[in-house]
Parts: C-alpha cells; structure tokens; sequence
C-alpha cells in the first residue's frame, strides 16, 4: 500500500469523506426526494375530475376559498354542452346548493347562476328569478346574464323593469342583452327607447338586441360601430373592448344586410390591422353582398 493511499484510510480523513458525501450528495438528494413526495400529495389532496357532482360536493362541504372556487370551475365546465349532466338529481343539487348560498360568499351564488346559465336548460329559470332581488349588484348581474343564456320569457317584464330603473348601471346593460337574447317580440318598445338611452353601452346593446329579433332600428348605431374611428370618442373603451365591439358589430350587420354597412365594411376588410376583423368583415361582403375581394 502506497503511502497516499494510506493517508485515505486514516479515521481523520475517512470522517472527511462522510462529511462530503453527506453535504453534497446524501442530504440534497434526500430533500429532493421529500420534496417529491410532498408535491406528488398535495397533487392527490387536490386532483379534480372536473366532474360536475364533484364541484357540487366541494360547494357543500369545502372550505370558504375551495367553494367559490369549485363554483367557478363548475360555470367553466358547464360551457361546455357535452359536460353538462341532465338528469334531475344534478338539476336539483344545484338549485339546492344555489339557494343555500344566500348567506354564503357572494362569489358562490354569482358562479352558481352562471353555471345554471350556461346549461342553457329553462329548468334553472324560477330559482334565477329569486336571485333578481339579491342586495348585491354582482349576483343579480350574473343572474340576469343567466336568464338570457337559457332565454327564460317568463323574465320578460321584470327585466324591461330593471333595464330602465335599475340603479346599478351593469344590471341595466345585462337586462337588455338578456332581452336581445330571449328575443320576445314584446320587448321590442323597450329596446327601442334604449337606443336613446344615455348610456353609450346600453345604446349599442339595445342595437344589438333589436339587430338580432330583425329589427333594423339601430341601424345607425351598428354602422357606428362598424367604424374603428369612433370609439376614440370613449377614453373608457380598450383596444381588445373595441375589437370585440366591432366583431359583434360586423355579426349582426350580416344578419341585417343593409347597404349602410357596406363602406365601414370595406374599410374593415381592407384596411383593419386585426385580421380577425378583416377576415370577419371579408366573409360578409362575400356571403351578404356578393362581393369576392382579397385580404393580401
């Protein structure tokens, strides 16, 4: 044995050589390890099916944070026509969970409402009525927009109601979509006198909702829309706010079909830098007024 290799095997530096294995190898690969575990419970803990009776069970029995939370994840999924679950034991566990949630966190009955909207099923229509009469303006908003998803008629005359007196403005802008979607044909005044309305949105969501029942009295307004210049007139309205507005602008103008739009929708289709758009207003030059143009 050569002398270097007898200074390894002496009890000093054997002790050194524990010590680094443990510093540097042992104990990092150990916490490692730990962490790994841990991570891999936590994800067990907290795994979702996304099972609609699931989000149920955890609006019941959850904590305050995983109820709102399984509330929301419940109106995600019920967007979805394939995941919506019809039998009546579901449809009276919701409504059940849904009138349980008066006292609850507001955000619960909010995403419960839209949940039930978003089913798209009438059935959800009495329970959400209840809900127009809440304190909070978020709850009755949410409700409302409910109400137009599954175009509840019975709504009717309290919606014409609080879309001129209500005095939160986003109850009276979600009324009048909701009536627009509903499309019964006795809203119609109504909708019309809100094309005077003092408020630009509800102004051009009662344009809309009259486009949509086949009634051309917002003519003036939509082409407005049509128009990317003259939303630099709202310092409150976005570029992705604007966007949006001229893509269901350009959507219901197709379904009109006047000649009016027919410049703004050149303009759009030529000159616009979203392309959504461009391709939007394309579409309909080609398919309403016949025309072949190219968006090069």
């Amino acid at each position: 044995m050569t002398d270097s290799e007898q200074k390894l095997t002496t009890p000093e530096e054997q002790s050194r050589v524990y010590v680094l294995f443990y510093s540097f190898f042992l104990i990092p690969l150990m916490i490692t390890v730990i962490g790994v575990l841990f991570f891999m419970v936590v994800r067990f803990v907290t795994f979702e099916s996304g099972n609609p009776q699931e989000y149920l069970t955890q609006i019941k029995i959850g904590s305050a944070s995983k109820r709102w939370q399984s509330a929301y994840e419940l109106s995600k999924i019920l967007s979805d026509p394939d995941k919506v679950p019809l039998d009546n034991q579901f449809k009276n566990s919701i409504i059940s969970a849904f009138e349980k949630s008066l006292h609850d966190d507001p955000k619960v009955r909010m995403y419960l409402a839209l949940a039930m909207g978003r089913t798209g099923d009438v059935a959800y229509g009495e329970p959400l009525m209840t809900a127009l009469n809440d304190d909070s303006a978020e709850i009755i908003t949410a409700a409302v927009q409910a109400i137009g998803l599954i175009q509840y008629k019975p709504a009717v005359g309290q919606l014409s109601v609080m879309a001129t007196s209500s005095e939160f403005q986003a109850v009276r802008l979600a009324s009048a979509i909701a009536l627009g979607q509903i499309g019964d044909e006795s809203s119609l005044p109504l909708l019309k006198k809100l094309l005077d309305d003092e408020e630009a949105n509800i102004r051009w969501d009662a344009a809309i909702a009259l486009a949509k029942m086949g009634d051309s009295s917002g003519t003036i307004i939509i082409n407005s829309l049509l128009d990317r210049a003259y939303y630099k007139n709202f310092k409150e309205i976005d570029s992705w706010e604007t966007e949006k507005a001229i893509l269901v602008a350009i959507q219901v103008s197709s379904q009109l079909g006047g000649q009016e739009f027919k410049s703004n929708l050149l303009i759009l289709a030529k000159e616009d830098p979203n392309m959504e758009i461009r391709n939007a207003a394309l579409k309909t030059l080609e398919s309403v007024y016949n025309m072949e143009l190219s968006n090069g």
